[in-house]
């Protein structure tokens, strides 16, 4: 007997199989086993049985199968499928999804077959979007969804921080993992959650693949782009594997949960919640200053009120360190770094790239025209946390930059302000900008709502006088529509398809492959952009460039994906960016 099997190795794509002649034992379809490879022991999924192979002169002999675990049998087409999409081979997918196996297994000659024991309601939907401004506590919520549907079988949560992993799997009191947890514990969790009929386990998009073993997925925030990295390959989107884990186990149940419907959003989707908030608005115009940088006149008065209340005060303030950039105020010298050339921050004791992490000593002087006042930049959280404090000493406020807002919660009838509404969307591409804005200051208003906080929101007067109405499902279907509309006449997703190449390579030297991509692709419709340099990359990054493809807008993705193929030689492709030019 004759096996083909996916080794966890990364391969180029085209490369599928290893055959391997057994010569005693039994295997099945879904085994993950360790086989021989090059002097040492790989994991390996069993794809394939046959009593032949045209590879036969060439297939190792495995005396026994020395088996790891038994995963469904499905996974394979699903494993397949995705590597198809991702235009990566399977090889390289499986070893991304396994991760580090641990050198010191316990195998068997046949481990645990963990079966499908979905028992859902025949009234129950496969795929169910929820928009709630409670996600996690109370009636249709994660925590109680998740309870609920575990008497159905395997439940898997997927949430997009390795903070939120911490909460729900501590909330369930249940197994979980992310990036930081160990390669041991790790595996330990999720190959535990595989033996119980009724297990669940909470993951970032690390875990996602896990989907094709469980009976009910939980989506937390589908929104939210941290769902999928936008640096290595294979880069994968946890909610694509999802969606091909519903396709390959008609029997599982997929949950959305989330506060914003999707740009590109269904009319017979449901509407997107009102959050009912105290929302005060406060423009930054001239004469609006006070004693406290990026804070204004007025607003100094409702955190002087709310103190003298006895309210906590929280401000999200969207630059950490000192200052934004380090930035001389007499001849507008910007420091920039010295490895990929982004603008420096002044980190209170260093200067930090932010883009690839280098350090450097802070400057004592500008180098152009040797001005010794470098703080012509915007305040960061640090120095911002040292004037409240000594214009209100003692008191209970603190200021949060993005990355600690998302892992706070909002004390009970705070006051809470925004320094600058448009940055809170964090760092993105233009065309972007817009969308993602909204769906952070959803997020927030939806916590101050919870909370019973009161919300001040500086920025743009323009800006701040519109953001109330995205809290409403009108305000919100009018932003999007305008938002698709731009997005049409620029041509770019979701309501045109764009295919992103990323070459390895410097602008200057990539005239063939732009010739080849016009030759093979110009003269059946499709439309060629680019090459773009990619600017500020770390200096660990080799330099890049990025071409955009856009298909006939007849053309269907299951046509695409064939033609793009031979493509894939050249680069990374991805069939689904959520950065268009980084």
């Amino acid at each position: 007997m004759f096996i083909s099997v996916i080794p966890a190795l990364k391969m180029p794509a085209g490369h599928d199989f290893f055959d391997y002649q057994l010569l005693d034992g039994t295997a099945h379809i879904g085994d993950l086993m360790l086989v021989p490879f090059r002097n040492r022991m790989i994991p390996a999924l069993v794809a394939k049985i046959s009593p032949t192979s045209e590879f036969a002169d060439k297939a190792i002999a495995l005396p026994k199968p020395d088996k790891i675990l038994k995963l469904p049998e499905p996974i394979v087409d699903y494993c397949l499928q995705a590597a198809h999409e991702l235009f990566v081979s399977p090889a390289t997918l499986l070893n991304a999804w396994l991760r580090i196996v641990p050198k010191r297994l316990s195998l068997t000659e046949e481990p645990h077959t963990p079966t499908y024991n979905s028992h859902r309601p025949a009234d129950a939907k496969q795929v169910e979007e929820r928009y709630l401004i409670n996600r996690y506590t109370g009636p249709n919520s994660i925590l109680d969804t998740a309870q609920q549907e575990q008497s159905n079988g395997r439940v898997l949560i997927l949430t997009p921080w390795q903070s939120r992993v911490d909460y729900l799997q501590k909330k369930l009191g249940c197994q979980g993992f992310h990036a930081q947890t160990a390669a041991g514990a790790a595996w330990k969790a999720w190959t535990g959650f595989l033996q119980e009929p009724h297990g669940m386990l909470v993951t970032t998009r690390l875990g996602a693949w896990l989907g094709i073993c469980a009976d009910v997925v939980i989506v937390d925030e589908p929104e939210n782009d941290d769902y999928k990295q936008d640096e290595l390959t294979p880069r994968y989107d946890a909610r694509l594997l999802v969606e091909l884990a519903a396709q390959n186990n008609p029997s599982l149940r997929v949950v959305s949960i989330g506060t914003t419907p999707k740009l590109s959003r269904e009319p017979n989707q449901p509407p997107s919640p009102p959050i009912e908030v105290k929302l005060k608005v406060e423009p930054l115009v001239p004469g609006s200053r006070s004693n406290v940088e990026s804070i204004t006149a007025k607003t100094i008065n409702s955190i002087t009120e709310a103190l003298e209340n006895h309210q906590p005060v929280r401000v999200l303030h969207a630059v950490g360190g000192a200052r934004g950039r380090i930035r001389c105020a007499d001849c507008g010298w910007t420091m920039a770094c010295a490895k990929c050339g982004y603008g420096m921050t002044n980190a209170t004791t260093q200067a930090l790239c932010r883009r690839c992490g280098h350090k450097e000593s802070l400057p004592l002087s500008c180098p152009q025209c040797n001005g010794s006042d470098l703080a012509k930049s915007m305040i960061g959280s640090d120095l911002l946390q040292k004037q409240l404090d000594k214009a209100f000493s003692n008191a209970d406020i603190k200021v949060l930059d993005i990355s600690e807002w998302q892992l706070q919660n909002l004390p009970p009838q705070s006051l809470v302000v925004v320094t600058n509404l448009n940055f809170i969307g964090g760092y993105t591409e233009d065309i972007r900008r817009k969308e993602r804005l909204v769906i952070a200051f959803r997020r927030l208003a939806a916590q101050a709502s919870l909370s019973k906080c009161e919300l001040i929101v500086q920025g743009p007067e323009g800006l701040v006088n519109e953001c109330p109405t995205w809290l409403t499902d009108e305000g919100l279907r009018k932003t999007w529509s305008k938002e698709l509309a731009d997005r049409k006449q620029f041509g770019y997703p979701p309501v045109r398809l764009l295919i992103k190449l990323i070459v390895m390579s410097e602008v200057d030297v990539v005239d063939p492959i732009t010739v080849q991509l016009q030759t093979a692709l110009s003269q059946t419709g499709w439309e060629i952009r680019g090459p773009y340099p990619v600017e500020n990359r770390p200096n660990t990054r080799e330099s890049r460039v990025i071409y955009h493809l856009l298909p006939p807008s007849s053309l269907k993705r299951e046509k695409i994906i064939p033609i793009l193929t031979p493509f894939s030689s050249l680069g990374i492709l991805d069939l689904d960016p959520i950065a268009f030019f980084s």
